[in-house]
């Protein structure tokens, strides 16, 4: 029995593609001061939830592809390199799941580490709670951008001084 239908595998590109989208509109809505910046003490700043979601897509390219892929740099790169490094591992990925036949879907493989639990999974099973854990860490990462944006605003509209109303002049 074939697991893998050409509607799924459509819905799962568009899903994945529109993650990848929304993720690279929220990294750059983020104000450039605010980018290395922890919200909450404790929690992730901009930066590392970016590299995150990298690792995720990533992730999602060693299943489709069934090799390891190659690792996220470990220093501490700037926006642009975490955009090029996402784009990379969606390309890395989509180019996979375009020219994963059918059959290849239902195949029967370990893993990767980082998935809740198991040693091996079908395919296209792992694929589909591998894009479950990417939107998970992709909501956690809107609602800190959200965090990050109201908090720059803040401090914009306090350097910008003059305000009417709600209405901030000058920022």
């Amino acid at each position: 029995m074939v697991f893998e239908m050409s509607i799924v595998r459509r819905a799962y590109a568009e899903i994945l593609a529109h993650e990848l989208k929304r993720t690279v509109r929220m990294l750059r809505a983020v104000p450039a001061e605010r980018f290395d910046h922890r919200e909450s003490g404790g929690d992730a700043s901009t930066r590392e939830l970016a590299m995150g979601v990298v690792r995720h897509v990533r992730r999602i390219d060693e299943i489709a592809f069934g090799g390891g892929t190659r690792a996220f740099r470990p220093d501490v790169p700037s926006r642009g390199e975490i955009l090029l490094e996402l784009e990379t591992a969606f390309l890395g990925a989509q180019a996979a799941l375009a020219s994963l036949p059918p059959t290849r879907w239902a195949e029967v493989v370990p893993a990767p580490i980082g998935l809740p639990a198991l040693r091996q999974g079908r395919r296209g099973e792992l694929l589909w709670l591998a894009l479950r854990e990417l939107i998970r860490h992709d909501q956690l990462f809107a609602a800190h951008v959200r965090k990050a944006a109201r908090n720059g605003a803040n401090t914009t509209r306090e350097a910008a001084g003059t305000s009417v109303g709600r209405l901030a002049i000058g920022a």
